[in-house]
């Protein structure tokens, strides 16, 4: 069994198929904006039960568990569990949940290898035919400038998590400013980075670019609203 992990399949394929998603990569990769669309889609297109897990111990903001209350108006149930200042602390019922077979449930797991070890406890459940890793690479943040520096990042996620495989889905953003051609290079990136080792099919991109670059990419397209907003951001 190699590292990459059904890449001939795209990332909605995946969606229609497996069961259980880990969401993994460097911080800053935009992780938990993926999380809540993947949800949303799930719920919304799929008619799935889902459950987010929120295990990010990582940040204060950016986080899923700040859509707690809107997602669920649409089906989606995020867990988590309060902290206090830095004090780690573990979100309850998810080995539960993972060995449900009417829910599809969603890791979202902090950036790094040190905060991907809260997934090692379950690994012995996530490393199956239903379970699949999703390594998202954002080919604009400082870990992802070579193939050396991605290896790095990947190999210590995946020793910390425990786990042996990932499928790539490439989030090329520089946040609220991103362009469609800023995507279109960091599509490019990616190719450039990754293409002696694996092709990278599916890449997540704002929906108000799909019209503009779908027809200048081979590339699957998973669009992408903006979920982790505050008024503080100028956009």
């Amino acid at each position: 069994m190699g590292l990459f992990y059904e890449m001939d399949k795209t990332y909605t394929d995946l969606l229609k198929e497996k069961k259980n998603f880990i969401f993994i990569g460097e911080a800053g990769s935009g992780k938990s904006e993926l999380v809540l669309n993947t949800a949303a889609y799930l719920a919304k297109e799929l008619g799935k039960k889902v459950d987010v897990f929120d295990m990010d111990q990582s940040k204060p903001l950016y986080r899923s568990r700040d859509q707690h209350d809107a997602f669920a108006e649409i089906g989606v149930t995020i867990h988590y569990q309060d902290q206090f200042l830095d004090a780690p602390v573990a979100v309850g019922g998810v080995a539960s949940k993972l060995m449900d077979e009417e829910r599809v449930v969603l890791l979202d797991i902090g950036g790094g290898h040190s905060a991907s070890r809260v997934v090692g406890v379950y690994a012995h459940l996530l490393k199956n035919e239903n379970s699949v890793p999703i390594y998202v690479v954002n080919p604009f943040r400082p870990w992802t400038k070579s193939v050396e520096s991605i290896d790095g990042t990947m190999s210590n996620i995946l020793r910390a998590t425990r786990l042996e495989r990932i499928y790539i889905l490439g989030n090329p953003n520089l946040g609220y400013h991103t362009s469609a051609e800023d995507f279109l290079e960091g599509v490019s990136k990616v190719d450039e980075l990754l293409g002696e080792f694996t092709t990278v099919r599916s890449f997540a991109v704002k929906r108000e670019f799909i019209d503009e670059v779908k027809d200048k990419t081979d590339k699957d397209l998973f669009p992408v609203d903006l979920y982790l907003t505050y008024s503080w951001v100028d956009r």
